[in-house]
């Protein structure tokens, strides 16, 4: 199924949303060069800031999604029951399979970064090469985010699994070479995409240059700086982008400041139920590592929601038509 420009925003040179994201993406990065003390200082304000005003409410709306994909079928307790059920299973793969949960939360947010930024390609959703355009997209901007702040990330990494480093330290000196081939990588399938019609000039040069931004981004700032823009202004911004437009082909009326009213309930909910388990494990030491549990606890909130987003996304023109407002 092929997606029109109206329903499926394109970052293209001249559209006023990306080209905002680009010059914010590059005055933080400036900043980061200028005064790296200064962001050094706010970075946990901004990290959290963000994640709590833009990350979480991002995906409080994914019943407005399974609504639309489902139509008709929809009910909001088995959409609150599979969520459930789902966050249960995973916390318990955390628990037996610690090292399997990380690579499969690695694996879905590859995919899922990956496809919030490439959807608009013009080719069917289902298409091998679109898949791998989303897994290259989302590697190479993980990797750069972790992999050009490795001091901070391996103080992380090592609080979180240190059993993990010790099998990454022998291939710390093929960070260059890795980034250079996802940049390539991801280069060689643009010029392929753009020689066959799916992707227009003016598409080309902007995903360049996302490629760019995003390595300078995460080059010039603190870790959680360079993750907390990229997931806020990038992601979570760009997905709920996608989501009104397309929500908008049944309800015309549906708006940004709708889309925040309805994400307000499910966000402050989801606030305080982190607040709770914070709290629970400060007096009872739960998790040795506070990292670790708001990593878990992510983890748990992305893998349903990559799957309502998933099932949005590639919903059909039939399903779209029975949705209730």
């Amino acid at each position: 199924m092929k997606h029109s420009p109206s329903t499926v925003p394109t970052n293209t040179l001249g559209d006023f949303y990306y080209g905002s994201v680009a010059l914010v993406t590059l005055l933080i990065a400036l900043l980061g060069y200028i005064l790296p003390q200064f962001l050094q200082q706010i970075e946990l304000v901004l990290f959290a800031l963000i994640i709590l005003m833009i990350g979480v409410p991002h995906g409080a709306t994914d019943h407005l999604l399974d609504q639309f994909s489902k139509g008709k079928k929809f009910t909001y307790r088995t959409f609150l029951l599979t969520y459930i059920v789902l966050g249960i299973i995973y916390t318990v793969l955390w628990y037996f399979l610690p090292q399997i949960s990380l690579l499969l939360f690695i694996v879905i947010s590859t995919y899922h970064f990956g496809q919030s930024q490439l959807l608009y390609l013009r080719m069917p959703q289902h298409h091998w090469l679109k898949i791998a355009s989303y897994m290259l997209w989302g590697s190479y901007t993980l990797c750069c985010i972790i992999l050009l702040n490795w001091g901070e990330s391996w103080r992380i990494l090592d609080e979180l699994f240190p059993s993990l480093l010790a099998v990454v330290l022998p291939y710390l000196s093929l960070i260059p070479y890795l980034l250079g081939f996802l940049f390539l990588a991801n280069i060689g399938l643009f010029v392929l995409f753009h020689a066959h019609g799916q992707m227009q000039k003016r598409e080309f040069l902007g995903e360049v240059l996302n490629l760019v931004l995003i390595a300078g981004l995460a080059y010039f700032t603190p870790l959680l700086v360079g993750f907390a823009i990229y997931f806020g202004l990038w992601h979570s911004l760009i997905s709920v982008r996608i989501e009104i437009q397309k929500l908008r082909t049944y309800r015309q009326s549906f708006s940004a400041v709708k889309f925040a009213k309805t994400a307000l309930p499910l966000s402050l909910s989801t606030l305080v139920i982190f607040v709770v388990i914070f709290q629970l494990n400060t007096q009872f030491a739960l998790f040795h590592s506070s990292y670790l549990l708001f990593f878990i606890l992510i983890s748990i909130l992305t893998l349903p929601h990559v799957l309502y987003v998933q099932e949005f996304y590639t919903s059909t023109v039939h399903k779209q038509k029975q949705a209730v407002s």
